[in-house]
């Protein structure tokens, strides 16, 4: 009795301060609300992580157990740890040493906890990989900053919700292991793992693109424009077809019901709800978007990629592998790219450079774009070409084997260009 008094004790107040929070800042709520769920989700995920990898404290059973601890203590770790300093504002250093004075004080008295040897190493884990990068998404989503801080730690934290807790907490209690997923013969494993990097790669590739556009994958945390280049120029939803793809993969490759289960909701959830509400949203935000949406599917792709305007290519006419290049790529037939001599551009063009008004790429980047006004498959090319770290690998490759910056000699004359159909 005096355990459960405490479970609910430890979620009562969080949740108490959550609501005194929203009173005292409800005229700002659309911006918190959001900030503070992303903060607590990555808390309770980061939380329920360290206890499934590290034995300094066990959890006394309970019935309502996740990963080893009560419902209501991961869920008032995550309120107390994210939502509440998202909501109420002030300095993340406070907040942090905040945390750490309450749980030295607390932990130790917490009934139902027991404590083993190293558990103050755990406290500063926690902190270190649950509170802190918490406090930062939800300070940064609340702010509009650090973009590619909020890209890169919303990456992680649906990437660990979806493809570690929760296939983790299914096949617990199917009685099964993660080595159940590898434990097929290396033909399959192979097929397996080829299916899961296609699926991946333009889910991935889509990501990037929303922040070069200013945004993120969270519908609260959208980018400034509306989207129509990389996987979106050939399909609506790239993400969603990549998360529901890879739990597909692995509900199959674990022979599990449960994250088959898992995925068909996640389908029909995507294809019924999601697809309506984000439909209406964003034809509501941007009105190009029911004419991109009559010329590019939600859930089958295009085989050619769907270009309002045509975009432009400059490449060097005087770098005979340059050229060799821009007429392999004008070769594959390429849609809605306009190919221009570099040497005529009206500034400086050190490498080949694609650029769409609003972002500019160069090198290998702009030769992976120019991949994407060609066909879906070479599309998927340009994508992985375009991955974080692999295009930085494949550019300082490039620059080894002499394709590095040039000095191009200048023209002063009308850009000549080749304009292929936009449709």
């Amino acid at each position: 009795m005096e355990e459960a008094i405490a479970r609910n004790v430890v979620l009562a107040v969080p949740l108490l301060l959550v609501a005194v929070a929203a009173v005292r800042v409800r005229l700002d709520l659309v911006r918190r609300v959001p900030a503070a769920f992303l903060a607590g989700l990555w808390v309770w995920v980061a939380v329920l992580a360290v206890e499934v990898g590290t034995d300094w404290w066990t959890f006394a059973p309970a019935p309502t157990s996740v990963g080893g601890v009560p419902l209501e203590i991961s869920l008032g770790w995550a309120l107390l740890w994210g939502a509440v300093p998202v909501l109420v504002g002030g300095p993340l250093w406070v907040w942090l040493l905040a945390f750490a004075w309450i749980d030295l004080l607390g932990m130790d008295r917490l009934p139902g906890l027991e404590l083993h040897d190293g558990w103050l190493w755990g406290e500063l884990l926690l902190l270190a990989v649950a509170a802190g990068p918490g406090l930062a998404l939800g300070w940064a989503t609340r702010h509009r900053r650090w973009l590619w801080l909020r890209v890169g730690l919303q990456a992680v934290l649906f990437t660990a919700a979806f493809f570690w807790l929760l296939p983790h907490l299914v096949l617990t209690a199917e009685g099964s292991a993660w080595a159940d997923v590898v434990d097929h013969s290396y033909l399959v494993r192979s097929v397996l793992l080829v299916v899961a990097v296609l699926v991946f790669v333009p889910a991935v590739a889509a990501v990037v693109e929303l922040g070069h556009a200013g945004g993120t994958p969270f519908p609260w945390d959208p980018p400034a424009r509306l989207v129509t280049t990389g996987p979106f120029a050939y399909v609506a939803n790239p993400m969603q077809i990549g998360m529901s793809g890879l739990m597909v993969l692995l509900a199959v490759a674990a022979g599990s019901p449960g994250l088959g289960a898992a995925a068909v909701f996640a389908i029909a959830f995507s294809v019924v709800l999601a697809e309506r509400q984000e439909h209406a949203a964003l034809s509501a935000r941007w009105a190009a978007y029911e004419t991109y949406r009559t010329h590019v599917r939600a859930w089958w792709p295009r085989w050619r990629p769907y270009v309002p305007s045509p975009r432009t290519l400059w490449v060097s006419e005087t770098c005979e592998l340059c050229a060799a290049t821009g007429a392999t790529l004008q070769a594959l037939g390429q849609v809605g790219l306009e190919t221009h001599v570099a040497e005529e551009a009206p500034h400086r063009v050190p490498r080949m450079e694609w650029s769409d008004g609003e972002t500019v790429s160069s090198g290998v980047a702009a030769f992976a774009r120019a991949l994407e006004h060609t066909t879906l498959v070479w599309a998927w090319l340009g994508w992985w070409m375009r991955l974080p770290g692999v295009g930085w690998v494949l550019q300082l490759i490039a620059d080894a084997c002499g394709l590095g910056p040039r000095e191009l000699p200048r023209r002063e004359t009308t850009p000549r260009s080749t304009v292929e159909d936009a449709g």
